[in-house]
């Protein structure tokens, strides 16, 4: 659509007040032309018919116009109208009857103990109980622009329900509703129920490996050499040794976890233990410990907090994307320590992958593209024979194709640098001690610590680690 322009004149010499609506019919401007000698200087009226010339009704500013006539800005566009803009409608939201992400950090009394007994993922619901409650999109207000005509508002974002096993979405489709009593498990595909197996005791050689599709409880140890696939919680009272622990929900340990790195804890979820010595813990979500980490090699998507004020560091190798947080990392006998963040070895690898597979196709391009121009050539001399026009024939299929994958190739890495930012953010906050002994690991930047930090947080500046000191405030 064109910009309208009204103009108005008066009996020469002339003054010209034009007035111009917006491509997009939501705002009108106008500018006044300094008047030649002998003419008079525009009036309301001559505002007016410019106004209705280009059908200006709806939003008209008449202070703005009072001001440009007194102020003589002679040429200079002021905005002399707005539409009323829609609104757009809410979108759906949800209401969870449960918590949906209970709060299992550690706390420290005065004295600096912590209650692990309180600590629990597991939370139990009944056959018929609602789980979320959804309120749906509203339409929106529509709005009007300057020529009097309707914006249609868009309609605020629906949002189905996403249901799990043992749930199901009422008839309306405005509640998702249990159909079993169990517990709840929230994974990447909605909200399940499971049942829950209790362990009346250890995991040994009377009870055997565990294979449950729900959560479970155990109420004493997981022996060295066990192993437990959980499809929701785990819930463990005692310690754990070195033992093959694979879960689809959350894990906590109460009783902390030691052997000689024989073993691997591993969860879609978070995981919270008490302490941790030679062990190997992965987590797609977040690790927290209560205690120390001795000498393990721990990953974690997200975070890894060592809360407590005995929240020591000391030796192996700690991943994590986007933050370390601790008391103490490192000891005073200079053990080597290293501590990761901004760093996904499966994102990483993945984008090292994509970044090989595009030079190799970009290499690939110009290899074939000097064998073309030399069978070209036989071609236009009559010397081509058939062997070569196949390959030729070929050649020409493969250049015809590169351009489609190697776009897939470069919009695949364009997301995959996409996800890498969410790592520009990331830190290490250590609130007493680094040792030295410390090496901190930005992605491909590192820097390794030779005398002692007090109470630091650590960042990448463009290819350094900065040391600045923490101001004590957890919420940085």
């Amino acid at each position: 659509m064109s910009t309208k322009t009204g103009t108005s004149t008066q009996s020469a010499p002339t003054t010209i007040v034009r007035v111009v609506i917006a491509k997009d019919t939501m705002t009108a401007m106008m500018a006044i032309s300094k008047p030649p000698p002998g003419a008079s200087e525009a009036t309301m009226d001559d505002v007016k018919k410019a106004i209705e010339r280009v059908g200006l009704v709806h939003g008209i500013d008449q202070e703005a116009i009072e001001r440009a006539l007194v102020k003589r800005e002679w040429d200079t566009p002021v905005r002399i109208a707005e539409g009323t803009r829609p609104v757009k409608g809410k979108d759906a939201t949800f209401e969870y009857t449960f918590e949906k992400e209970r709060d299992n950090t550690p706390k420290e009394d005065d004295n600096g103990h912590i209650d692990y007994r309180s600590l629990s993922f597991i939370q139990n619901v009944k056959e018929g109980q609602v789980l979320i409650k959804k309120t749906p999109p509203t339409e929106g207000d529509d709005g009007t622009n300057v020529k009097g005509n309707p914006v249609k508002a868009a309609k605020g974002r629906d949002l189905p329900i996403q249901s799990g096993k043992n749930t199901k979405v009422s008839e309306d489709g405005l509640s998702l509703i249990a159909t079993a009593s169990g517990s709840i498990v929230l994974t990447r595909d909605g909200i399940s129920v499971n049942d829950v197996t209790a362990i009346r005791g250890d995991i040994d050689m009377r009870v055997g490996n565990i294979d449950c599709a729900g959560s479970v409880t155990v109420d004493g140890q997981i022996k060295t050499g066990f192993h437990v696939n959980v499809g929701g919680n785990l819930d463990v009272r005692g310690s754990v040794e070195d033992c093959y622990i694979d879960c689809q929900g959350n894990i906590i340990i109460k009783g902390g976890c030691f052997g000689k790195g024989e073993g691997r804890i591993k969860a879609q979820g978070d995981i919270v233990l008490k302490f941790a010595e030679g062990q190997v813990i992965e987590s797609e979500s977040s690790v927290t410990v209560g205690g120390q980490l001795l000498n393990c090699h721990v990953t974690a998507k997200e975070r890894i907090d060592v809360c407590g004020r005995k929240g020591f560091i000391i030796g192996g190798a700690i991943h994590a994307g986007k933050e370390i947080r601790a008391s103490v990392a490192g000891s005073d006998t200079g053990t080597t320590t290293n501590l990761y963040v901004a760093y996904d070895a499966e994102l990483m690898s993945e984008y090292e992958h994509i970044t090989q597979e595009i030079t190799r196709v970009q290499a690939d391009i110009e290899r074939v593209k000097k064998t073309l121009y030399s069978l070209y050539r036989l071609q236009t001399d009559g010397k081509l024979d058939d062997s070569k026009a196949a390959i030729l024939k070929k050649l020409e299929e493969f250049q015809a194709s590169v351009p489609e994958a190697l776009k897939s190739l470069e919009e695949t890495k364009a997301s995959l640098e996409e996800r890498m930012k969410e790592f520009d953010d990331a830190q290490i906050i250590i609130k007493d001690t680094i040792f030295p002994g410390v090496v901190v690991h930005f992605g491909p930047v590192y820097r390794e610590f030779t005398d002692i930090q007090k109470s630091c947080k650590l960042t990448l500046e463009g290819n350094r680690v900065m040391v600045s000191a923490w101001n004590g405030d957890d919420s940085d």
